[in-house]
């Protein structure tokens, strides 16, 4: 068995679907595998078939392969049925299917972000980016496939009156250049401890931390801050 089939068959790939390229990079620990279908069929009369559709590459992270980081680029021109591959993810999404997966089950148990984020070698903000999709239910993954405990913070999500986490209304209410009336005691004491921290953060990621938890808050308390959101829509 070549290396290229021995990939495949840990991917899972079925035909049509094939490997196209392989690149392994030892030092960083990553292999960058890219999959796509059969290359149209010279005609000879005609020569090579043109594509009826032109493919865009999307890009995921798979789950690991040994030691190794594995990153799925795929080149879909979007009329495929990719709802069931365990290699493929939503366009919008950082993971396939398969890391998913492994990704809820680990926080259904309880993980820490951080936990979670060492455990699999990937970035936080890839994970947190995935959280806030699944709790909108937005992450591809059917309610059978989310372990149960994740199931309450997604229908916690997704109705629309929280703005995303990457937003800059959260900014502007952690440096102070927002200001609302807030009648949620446990609101006032969170956001009173998140402005004093962000005056001694100055690394990104951690300041993008402290937005979602304060994001995660709304989405968490939403129903009963439906004043606070009102003043917030305006902004």
């Amino acid at each position: 068995m070549t290396n290229t089939n021995l990939l495949g068959y840990l991917l899972e790939l079925e035909q049509p679907w094939q490997i196209l390229q392989i690149r392994n990079d030892l030092r960083s620990r990553q292999v960058d595998i890219w999959i796509g279908t059969e290359a149209p069929k010279r005609s000879w009369m005609f020569g090579r078939r043109p594509s009826v559709e032109q493919a865009s590459e999307c890009v995921w992270r798979h789950a690991n392969l040994g030691t190794m980081r594995c990153v799925i680029h795929a080149s879909l021109s979007g009329n495929e049925d990719t709802t069931d591959l365990p290699w493929c993810g939503k366009v919008d999404m950082p993971f396939t299917r398969a890391m998913a997966l492994k990704v809820t089950t680990l926080i259904s148990h309880g993980m820490s972000f951080q936990q979670v984020c060492t455990l699999l070698d990937i970035p936080v903000e890839d994970l947190w980016k995935f959280r806030h999709r699944l709790d909108s239910g937005q992450a591809g993954l059917s309610a059978d496939e989310v372990p149960t405990a994740t199931m309450p913070a997604m229908q916690a999500g997704g109705q629309g009156r929280v703005a995303d986490p990457d937003d800059a209304v959260w900014e502007k209410l952690l440096d102070g250049s927002t200001d609302i009336d807030i009648r949620l005691l446990s609101l006032k004491l969170l956001l009173t401890k998140l402005r004093e921290q962000m005056q001694a953060i100055t690394d990104k990621e951690v300041r993008m931390l402290k937005r979602y938890e304060l994001q995660r808050y709304f989405v968490r308390h939403e129903k009963q801050l439906g004043h606070e959101l009102a003043q917030l829509g305006r902004h």
